[in-house]
């Protein structure tokens, strides 16, 4: 079944705040991606606008188009790492992380914690996501 970009990009948005940032999740890509997202969020349309600022400015009029340009594609730059997030929340998990999500399912059941994954064909990454920060949020240290 094919996403719709805005739905691709809502769940980007979503995985993005559920993702948990802690040591746990160090060595996963989302934990580079999510916070240069944010920061390019924050700072690439003010970068933008003085790009397209100084090139209206110092530049001829014969490349004012070609800063326009290239400040519309600063803007995308967020919006791709938004998408990428939006992708990679609902890829199925790999075998070995399937495992890891199993047992730390298990580990929640046992305390009381109920989690169903949202993935259709089984969990993804949102779901991982999801069961991490529950885990954080309850498990005591030793068992994450």
């Amino acid at each position: 079944m094919k996403r719709s970009f805005i739905t691709v990009l809502k769940d980007g948005r979503d995985y993005a705040k559920v993702w948990p940032h802690h040591s746990v999740t160090a060595a996963f890509t989302e934990s580079r991606v999510i916070p240069v997202t944010r920061l390019g969020e924050r700072w690439t349309p003010a970068i933008a606008v003085l790009n397209s600022a100084l090139f209206y400015q110092f530049m001829p009029t014969e490349q004012l188009a070609q800063g326009i340009l290239l400040s519309l594609i600063m803007l995308s730059l967020p919006l791709q790492g938004v998408y990428w997030l939006g992708w990679r929340a609902r890829q199925p998990l790999s075998p070995r992380l399937k495992a890891w999500y199993k047992e730390l399912q298990n580990k929640l059941k046992a305390s009381g914690e109920v989690c169903q994954p949202q993935g259709r064909k089984g969990p993804d990454y949102y779901d991982l996501g999801v069961i991490i920060r529950k885990a954080l949020d309850t498990l005591p240290p030793h068992e994450h």
